[in-house]
């Protein structure tokens, strides 16, 4: 078994989207990438959705469900999700959570009037921001930011994606802060997330480094800078690896920084 399986990427338009992707030439004139997906393969169980997320003008409010709700359904629980931050424009925002708790009805009604974003919480973002979205939390990413998103994908049909998503009997209303869970720019190294349904840690690499990296099950690597090879497989940065085997071993051409996904 290869030791790694290069995941394909596929180019989603977006009317918020960007017309040039970093790290990845493309020839679409006259159409802007919004959301750059990594597939899954064949006949292996991946519960985690990997994405490149470049936007323009702000996209629309968003809200993955609670565990309640998608329970009924036979899947594990809601959708967690984490942000970390590449690069932001001089006054780009996010905005995760409500200033004030909000019901089913105030988030409704803000949403078809078109004002959701003046109940949202706000925060500047710089490059190197991390932020972790538990599941039914409204989240907005503003313009001029390019992120790579990780979320935890419990396999959740089309019409559970409803906008806004309301919650269920008993839940609590919805609130929660803003403020980056860290900051960990590149050339650091450390813990981004230890306790979401999934593992994220952040890595640095001097040029000839090796390193043998001790995997339990799936995990995932997602070279944000730099060039190399896994046990003889070139990587470069923009890609995503799914790793399949116990201890891969991680080589780099230059100086590189990556993000390592376990469940």
């Amino acid at each position: 078994m290869m030791p790694g399986i290069k995941l394909q990427p596929t180019f989603v338009e977006k009317i918020w989207g960007k017309d040039t992707v970093p790290n990845h030439p493309i020839d679409k004139l006259g159409k802007r990438i919004g959301e750059l997906r990594f597939g899954r393969p064949e006949r292996i169980n991946d519960p985690l959705l990997v994405k490149y997320v470049y936007t323009n003008p702000r996209f629309a409010f968003q809200t993955h469900p609670w565990d309640l709700i998608v329970q009924p359904h036979g899947l594990a629980g809601g959708r967690t999700q984490s942000w970390y931050i590449l690069d932001a424009e001089p006054g780009a925002r996010v905005g995760i959570g409500t200033t004030r708790p909000q019901d089913q009805q105030s988030l409704r009604s803000a949403a078809q009037n078109g004002v959701l974003e003046h109940a949202m919480d706000w925060c500047a973002v710089q490059a190197g921001d991390f932020f972790f979205i538990p599941p039914g939390t409204p989240h907005v990413i503003g313009s001029g930011i390019s992120l790579v998103g990780i979320q935890h994908d419990a396999g959740l049909p089309d019409e559970l994606h409803v906008v806004p998503c309301p919650p269920p009997i008993g839940s609590p209303t919805v609130t929660t802060s803003s403020m980056p869970s860290m900051h960990r720019p590149l050339g650091c190294t450390g813990v981004l997330l230890s306790d979401g349904g999934f593992g994220l840690r952040l890595m640095h690499m001097h040029s000839g480094d090796l390193i043998q990296i001790t995997n339990a099950g799936l995990a995932w690597f997602i070279p944000l800078r730099g060039r190399g090879d896994i046990d003889g497989q070139t990587w470069r940065a923009g890609e995503c690896w799914l790793l399949t085997q116990a201890r891969p071993a991680i080589h780099a051409a230059s100086d590189a920084d990556y993000l390592f996904a376990t469940i």
